[in-house]
């Protein structure tokens, strides 16, 4: 089981991936700057140069001004919805069907053998 406390080394949890993040969020609005904008780079994979760091920190809180933007619209008499149309599901009878479709599911990969996955060997 992973530690719950978001101080220990090594943490595994999201929580501590918020640790190199500067929010200015004491209830005024929320901003980045050019550090949170690398540490999320770095977390997204992305390379950036030093010189985008700005624009894309002046972008991110753009971003975040809108999202607070949308936090004071007030939703109290707005029923929660999961689509913009009201739409019922057609219920389906719950049969249960014996079928075989391991032909079907193997077609797809790149190889297979005896109905199971051939991948490359991963660990030496």
């Amino acid at each position: 089981m992973f530690p719950r406390d978001s101080t220990s080394k090594g943490c595994p949890q999201a929580s501590c991936l918020a640790g190199p993040f500067q929010t200015t969020n004491k209830g005024g609005p929320m901003s980045v700057d050019q550090k949170t904008v690398r540490h999320i780079a770095r977390l997204a994979r992305i390379a950036v140069r030093d010189d985008e760091l700005e624009a894309l920190a002046k972008e991110l809180n753009g971003i975040l001004d809108w999202v607070e933007q949308l936090g004071e619209v007030d939703t109290s008499g707005v029923e929660p919805m999961t689509s913009a149309v009201a739409v019922a599901m057609k219920m389906r009878d719950d049969v249960v069907e014996v079928q075989n479709l391991q032909a079907e599911v193997t077609r797809n990969a790149p190889g297979s053998e005896d109905g199971f996955y051939v991948v490359p060997k991963v660990v030496e």
